[in-house]
């Protein structure tokens, strides 16, 4: 009885989140790219042509897979897809919110803290087909495998297993002999058990998903590769195959079209470029929605649209030689990229114009950053959120930033901001330290939100973007 009361508190505050998430209702249609990703799975069960509209010269493969469900019931139901994705997104967010970051923190109070965040940040998302929420959810899916093998079940772990140090391969426990033969960092998982090589192949599979479904994943994942090979040392090898095996998908695409072999879409390259050259002076970009005229909403750096003029970087090379070049005015702009991204409203992920734009959740997304890395950087054994987070803080700077792309920066701190509630077993905090704590990170919430001030300080009118408007614009 106590065993099946201990589930239900651990799973209801999921089915909390997923109801809640739900009660937002559909979107009233869908637009823009949510309208490309839709139609895209749609073609999968007509008779339009999936590559064409589903942009899978520049999209992922594996794209169109992600709305089908909801998609085959638009098909059987006209009307029937609103709620599908609702409903499908809702449960990602469940799963983001009631299962992967709280086992990502480790912490036994941590989905208390979690689930409520991620409603706020993450809940948002769910009417709309985009690929931000089952991105983040491969994403964390590939941490919490890769960082944490050994407590898929903590309830099933020695006591000091949520330990900051339990991360060390010399701190896992064997368990007990099984056909007589010990078997060392296994961990269960309902009634299967997986070892160290799965999770780490399961792992890298989550990653090449990722990676497929939205490439701006791909120095956060490097970081996390990074990670894995330090910790893990050979056992990174499983990790490795698995981004091979996750990334299989589009490689066998690729091939079956004629196209050049290689794990990304054709028109990676392009893209690529075509991002660079914005990245060089726009400091973010929005979606306006509803538009009563053009959709596009860019903020811009007039000092770095003066400095480039009308040589803008055609590739990622050339942007970081921009960026190289003109210091120390970039170091600010890359700064501004990541802070502006944070500035979030009720609208994200869309967006008003800049005129109407009051960006309300800015307050309460950027004190959950600066709450949740500066808990991350001062608890040994968690320090790898930080890093990751830097590595989307990287991703954030080289890229033409919208507002939803720091999406994964927000939830790994929503897991940061769980470390606060302490390991296991703990001591209290002494005051001073709490005190001190508190200081920091309201001093970095400060700078955070000066510096999202200045970022969105030059919005351009709707419309397209150029150096030229950007630089009179200062």
């Amino acid at each position: 009885m106590l065993e099946r009361q201990g589930h239900l508190v651990r799973w209801w505050p999921a089915a909390a989140l997923l109801a809640a998430t739900v009660a937002q209702g559909p979107a009233g249609g869908f637009v823009y790219d949510a309208a490309h990703y839709f139609d895209g799975s749609l073609a999968l069960f007509t008779a339009a042509d999936t590559v064409r509209v589903g942009d899978l010269d520049f999209r992922g493969a594996l794209t169109p897979l992600v709305y089908a469900p909801a998609a085959l019931a638009e098909h059987l139901v006209t009307g029937a897809g609103r709620y599908a994705v609702l409903l499908e997104n809702a449960l990602l967010v469940a799963l983001v919110g009631g299962f992967l970051l709280p086992r990502i923190a480790a912490r036994p109070a941590a989905v208390w803290v979690c689930a409520p965040l991620t409603w706020l940040v993450a809940a948002r998302f769910a009417p709309f087909p985009l690929m931000d929420l089952p991105a983040v959810a491969a994403f964390l899916t590939a941490v919490w495998l890769a960082l944490r093998p050994d407590v898929l079940r903590p309830d099933v772990l020695r006591p000091d297993a949520l330990r900051p140090d339990a991360l060390r391969p010399d701190v896992l426990r064997p368990d007990p002999p099984r056909f007589g033969t010990p078997r060392f960092g296994t961990a269960r998982f309902g009634p299967l058990r997986f070892g160290t090589a799965w999770c780490l192949g399961l792992a890298g599979v989550a990653a090449g998903a990722t990676v497929n479904l939205r490439p701006a994943y791909l120095l956060p994942l490097a970081a996390l590769g990074g990670i894995v090979v330090v910790t893990r040392r050979r056992s990174a090898l499983w990790f490795a195959a698995g981004v091979v095996a996750g990334s299989l998908p589009q490689v066998a695409f690729n091939a079956l079209r004629g196209s050049a072999p290689g794990p990304t879409p054709p028109g990676t390259a392009d893209l690529a470029g075509f991002q660079a050259g914005y990245a060089s002076y726009v400091v973010r970009y929005d979606t306006i929605e509803p538009a009563v005229g053009a959709p596009q909403q860019f903020y811009c750096d007039p000092s770095m649209a003066a400095a480039v003029g009308g040589r803008l970087a055609a590739s990622t090379g050339g942007l970081v030689r921009a960026l190289l070049t003109n210091l120390p005015e970039s170091a600010l702009f890359l700064v501004e990229k990541v802070a502006a991204a944070l500035a979030w409203s009720w609208s994200t992920p869309y967006s008003a114009a800049a005129s109407a734009e009051h960006y309300e959740l800015t307050v309460p997304v950027v004190l959950i950053v600066a709450t949740g890395i500066v808990a991350a950087c001062r608890t040994p054994g968690a320090r790898t959120l930080a890093i990751l987070a830097a590595g989307v803080c990287a991703s954030l700077m080289t890229s033409a930033t919208e507002t939803r792309f720091a999406l994964p920066l927000v939830l790994l701190a929503v897991a940061g901001c769980a470390l606060v509630t302490g390991p296991a077993g703990g001591a209290a905090e002494s005051r001073p330290r709490v005190i001190r704590f508190v200081a920091v990170v309201l001093v970095v919430a400060a700078a955070v939100a000066a510096v999202a001030a200045l970022g969105v300080a030059h919005p351009l009118p709707p419309g397209p973007a150029t150096p030229a408007v950007c630089a009179a614009n200062g």
